[in-house]
Formats: structure tokens, C-alpha cells, sequence
């Protein structure tokens, strides 16, 4: 059952493989499903003009804020499932940086996801915040941290979900200011900051995805000293509602939260199966 939440807040090259690959894992019922409901999100994605952020704050609130970045041509409805799973386990603000990928400013979301971020740590009054993007949405979050000091030692956890790390093909056909972020594989440097507790970054991909194929969606840069962990029998558009995926998240942010050395783990960089 969801918790009792309140709006309190409403701010207005296997990557470039070639396109006849990108389909077959397309035909399941899961994904045809999925894509049928991206289909009727659409609208929503598309009604922002810019960038906006929706607070959501429960009254059981014990842990860091956690803040969601929806991917290209999505809208926050994608996090529906996951916003529920994280006020079980006592994450009682979450914000939800919603954008219209097609029309807004690759520098204006960036910005808006720094601000608040920084807005949320302080007014929860948490050392660090989470953040979690899927597909555009990582390469987002990867951006702002590498363009922002404060909110780069600020970050507890970085996890991106499905995100083109090494780029998409599919990206070429896409309009908007973001494609050439998703193309070419978004921000490829860490903050040069000497942050006092830098994020652990996880990455999730998914094994049947073909939008962004697995190599691409996981982060085998050592500078991140990332930890990627596959969810099988999923595609792009299916992760983020993954039984799997978010109860391995919520375990995950909370380990972030929990654990004597919040640098990353020495198994970082292994890969690890999402149980």
C-alpha cells in the first residue's frame, strides 16, 4: 500500500550496431505492453515546456532524499512503482525531475537537477542525497556531477538504469537537443573535485534490451569504480517496473546509506546479478 504522499512541491560499436538488430527483442507481450503504455505517457512527456520537480514527502521520512530522472521522451510516471517501494523502506522524500526531452535544454535540467538536489538535502536536513536516471536520465545525473562540486560531494549513491554510457545508434534518429548527449554517450569524466565522500555508482541493464544494447548500459569506466548488475529477461522500456530491479535498488541505497565506509565497495567493478 503507498504511503500517504503529499505534492508539497510542484516547480514550474555494438552501440552503433545496425537498426535491422535493434527489433526482434521488441516482440515480446512485456515489451509490446510497455510500449503501448509509453504510447499513452506521451502526452504527458511532452506537456512540460522546460523542466519542472515534484516533491513527494510522506511522514515516515528516515533516510536520504532520493531524486528521479526519467529518460527520453518519458515522464515521472515511469517511477510509480519504485516511489512506492522506497516509502516502505522509509525514503519519505523523493523528487522527480520531470522534462520534455525534446524541447528543453540539456544545461537547464542539468541545473535543475543540482539545484535540487542541494534543495532536498537541506531541507530534510540529510549530509547526502541518491540519485537514480534511467536511459537519459544516467547520462543526466552523470553530467551534473561532473559539472557541479557541491552536489558532486553532496551524492551518497549514483545509479543509472539502462543508460547509453558508450552511446545508442537509435539516438541519430532522434530530435531534440539530448541526442547528441545519447549518441556519443553523455559526460565521459568524473568530477575532478576531492569530495569528501564520493558517490558509489551502480549501474542496471538489461540483457534483452535493444535500445541501448548491454555494453553500452553498463559503466566499465575504472574512474567510477562502478558496480554493474544485469536484470535479465528485460528490455528498455520494461527495467524500471522490474520486481528485481527495484527491490535490488531499495536494498542497494539503503547498503549506500548504512555502510562504516560510504566510499565504493571493493567488489566495485564486478558484476553482480540483481537478486
Amino acid at each position: 500500500m503507498e504511503a500517504p504522499w503529499a505534492r508539497l512541491i510542484r516547480i514550474d560499436s555494438l552501440y552503433h550496431a545496425a537498426p535491422v538488430a535493434l527489433f526482434p527483442g521488441m516482440l515480446t507481450l512485456q515489451e509490446l505492453r510497455a510500449a503501448g503504455m509509453a504510447a499513452v505517457n506521451l502526452p504527458y512527456a511532452l506537456r512540460p515546456r522546460g523542466c519542472e520537480s515534484i516533491s513527494y514527502v510522506a511522514e515516515h521520512n528516515a533516510r536520504y532524499p532520493v531524486l528521479l530522472v526519467h529518460g527520453y521522451a518519458a515522464s515521472e510516471l515511469v517511477w510509480t512503482q519504485l516511489r512506492r517501494a522506497l516509502a516502505g523502506a522509509g525514503f519519505g522524500h523523493v523528487v522527480s525531475v520531470s522534462y520534455n526531452s525534446l524541447a528543453a535544454d540539456p544545461a537547464a535540467v542539468t541545473e535543475e537537477l543540482t539545484d535540487q538536489g542541494l534543495r532536498a538535502a537541506a531541507v530534510a536536513g540529510a549530509p547526502r542525497v541518491h540519485l537514480v536516471g534511467h536511459s537519459l536520465g544516467g547520462l543526466i545525473i552523470r553530467c551534473a556531477l561532473a559539472a557541479s562540486a557541491p552536489l558532486s560531494s553532496r551524492t551518497a549513491s549514483a545509479v543509472t538504469i539502462a543508460s547509453p554510457h558508450r552511446g545508442a545508434w537509435l539516438a541519430r534518429l532522434a530530435p531534440g537537443r539530448f541526442a547528441p548527449l545519447m549518441h556519443r554517450g553523455g559526460c565521459p569524466a568524473r568530477p575532478e573535485t576531492d569530495a569528501p565522500a564520493p558517490a558509489r555508482w551502480l549501474a542496471y541493464y538489461a540483457d534483452r534490451d535493444r535500445v541501448v544494447p548491454p555494453a553500452s548500459a553498463r559503466l566499465d569506466d575504472p574512474r567510477y569504480a562502478a558496480v554493474n548488475m544485469p536484470i535479465p529477461g528485460c528490455g528498455h522500456l520494461t527495467i524500471c517496473r522490474d520486481e528485481r530491479l527495484i527491490r535490488s535498488l531499495v536494498q542497494e541505497l539503503i547498503r549506500t546509506e548504512t555502510s562504516a565506509d560510504p566510499a565504493p565497495p571493493v567488489w566495485a567493478g564486478r558484476e553482480l546479478m540483481a537478486a
